[in-house]
């Protein structure tokens, strides 16, 4: 099987992390093409930026779906945001997975109240939004948001780790969530090196989406493609 990863941030050392952790964890049976939207900005803060990565990420999706002869079984959109979902599955012959999507979707089976930590300022209010379009927003106790300068993602990961495991605590004995979702591309892997309540687990968005992307590929092997 083949999936096809494309990152909507214009941050090349990004899209290999995460590539390489999509290798590690979906093995040999699945090759991985990786993409990056380098005409998008170096890291998604904004509607604005948004608007402007959804389109690069479409013509990226278009350049591979038509010039690969190969063909892929799956499209994996690498971003917490998924900037273009809409417009890749529209054009896509494969089932097309977003991280904020398949993180909810899990969280949902896991438990009911969930909880989100993600980079950025002005992401509260657009994963609300994005919450309320897919109709669980009810099942959100909070979003908090962790300020990092984001041009020097990954580069920053001890100090991201440091703020997430802060904020982690704080979710954990003030809103009780039975789950919380590490979202965000920046803050792919560090999900694993949290401290946790026993009562509490935490889902890193990129593992709910590679976890997802196989199941959606196995599942359109069985109904062989329909």
């Amino acid at each position: 099987m083949r999936l096809l990863l494309l990152n909507g941030n214009a941050n090349l050392a990004m899209t290999e992390q995460m590539a390489a952790k999509a290798r590690r964890l979906l093995g040999a049976s699945v090759e991985v093409v990786a993409d990056t939207a380098v005409d998008s900005v170096g890291y998604i803060a904004s509607r604005r930026d948004c608007a402007l990565s959804g389109a690069a990420v479409v013509g990226l999706a278009e350049h591979h779906l038509a010039t690969d002869p190969a063909g892929f079984d799956a499209i994996l959109l690498a971003c917490f945001g998924e900037p273009g979902i809409a417009a890749v599955r529209e054009i896509s012959p494969v089932p097309v997975v977003g991280m904020l999507e398949a993180s909810v979707l899990s969280a949902l089976q896991l438990g009911g109240r969930f909880s989100v930590i993600t980079p950025g300022q002005r992401w509260p209010r657009m994963i609300e939004d994005q919450l309320n379009d897919l109709g669980v927003s009810r099942h959100c106790v909070g979003i908090d948001a962790i300020s990092i300068d984001d041009l020097r993602l990954p580069a920053q990961r001890d100090l991201a780790g440091q703020r997430l495991a802060s904020t982690l605590e704080r979710q954990q004995q003030q809103l009780s969530p039975e789950v919380v979702i590490v979202g965000g591309a920046a803050f792919a892997g560090l999900a694993a090196e949290l401290p946790l309540e026993k009562a509490c687990r935490v889902i890193d968005c990129l593992d709910a989406a590679l976890a997802q992307t196989q199941a959606m590929m196995l599942l359109n092997a069985i109904s062989g493609g329909n």
